[in-house]
């Protein structure tokens, strides 16, 4: 069994696989934060009893683990993802690794030199409809038209979890389109099989009247001339809201529970699919890492596939603050 630790607890989704990891019984070597009461509270959170570092060195000499789940705020992201590269330590890191792509790209490019093991928690590739999609391979057809809206609850839950800084622009980079919009923007890349190349977004803060926006509607078009709508925001009074609905040339899905509902086929039979589910979705994610990487399989997305999305994030960031003009991504 692989020694695992946890580094960098920041960010409210390292218990999500502590938990898993448990409920799994795979033990946890160690966990660690450089803010000692942060370490405490979240491991406190997953009900994990592993010991506790402050000194990430200190933890590498003594526990030597062989693979690490690795959290923060996402202005740390970067900096603590060439950490990991630099200390030749494999890893899974929450999305979106950063604030800036062309930094991340620069650490995307040591750890493919290294062949470093890396994995990024683009876990809408998880949901069961999603992974059948990706089956289907070529079966699939091609992408004519695309929408994914993400709608969730009230931020207040972030200072309620410790991270008041997703509240802060300059270090969160964004409100929701920081927090999930990678999701949005990474199934339309995937599923498009293109690069985006033209962004326009807008945004409003007149809901909870924070820094942070509280909606963010996408327009992308990819190299093929597709074009697919996203929708991010904290806009519902509780829980999380999802709509999925994709056609090609094949096939057709809507669905509002993107892990299971009837994938419909052009001149074939429709399948039902009963898949992983956003309550599920993090076991499974969990799992699929670490089967992965001890059978030396590449993960379901990497920080190359990050930094594709995160380009995109920053363009429509830049879309949004100038009113909603479009933004052209020349295609690397």
């Amino acid at each position: 069994m692989l020694s695992v630790a946890f580094i960098g607890l920041e960010h409210w989704h390292a218990p999500f696989y502590m938990a898993a990891m448990k409920a799994m019984g795979y033990p946890i070597a160690a966990v660690a934060d450089r803010d000692a009461d942060m370490c405490e509270f979240r491991a406190r959170a997953a009900d994990c009893t592993a010991p506790r570092y402050t000194d990430y060195e200190r933890l590498l000499r003594e526990i030597r683990p062989d693979f690490v789940f690795a959290h923060a705020p996402h202005d740390q992201m970067t900096d603590l993802a060439e950490w990991l590269v630099e200390h030749n330590l494999p890893f899974h890191m929450e999305k979106p690794m950063g604030l800036s792509w062309q930094r991340l790209a620069a650490v995307a490019q040591k750890a493919r030199r290294k062949g470093l093991w890396n994995g990024v928690a683009l876990v809408s590739r998880q949901y069961g409809i999603v992974r059948r999609l990706r089956e289907l391979g070529p079966q699939m057809g091609t992408l004519q038209r695309y929408y994914y809206a993400l709608l969730a609850g009230p931020p207040v839950r972030y200072p309620e979890w410790r991270c008041e800084w997703m509240l802060q622009p300059e270090r969160a980079g964004a409100g929701p389109l920081w927090n999930f919009g990678a999701h949005v923007i990474d199934l339309f890349i995937l599923l498009g099989k293109a690069p985006v190349v033209e962004v326009t977004a807008n945004w409003r803060s007149d809901i909870h009247h924070l820094p942070v926006e509280d909606l963010c509607t996408l327009r992308l078009r990819n190299s093929r001339g597709v074009v697919g709508i996203g929708e991010v925001s904290y806009s519902t009074p509780t829980g999380y809201e999802r709509f999925l609905s994709i056609t090609t040339d094949a096939l057709q899905v809507h669905t509002d529970t993107p892990g299971k509902g009837t994938i419909k086929k052009f001149g074939a039979a429709a399948e039902v699919i009963d898949g992983p589910e956003f309550n599920d979705v993090y076991p499974f994610q969990t799992r699929d890492v670490l089967e992965c990487f001890a059978a030396g399989r590449p993960p379901v997305a990497d920080i190359d596939d990050m930094v594709a999305t995160l380009r995109v994030m920053e363009a429509a960031k830049a879309s949004a603050q100038a009113g909603g003009k479009p933004v052209a991504l020349p295609v690397l």
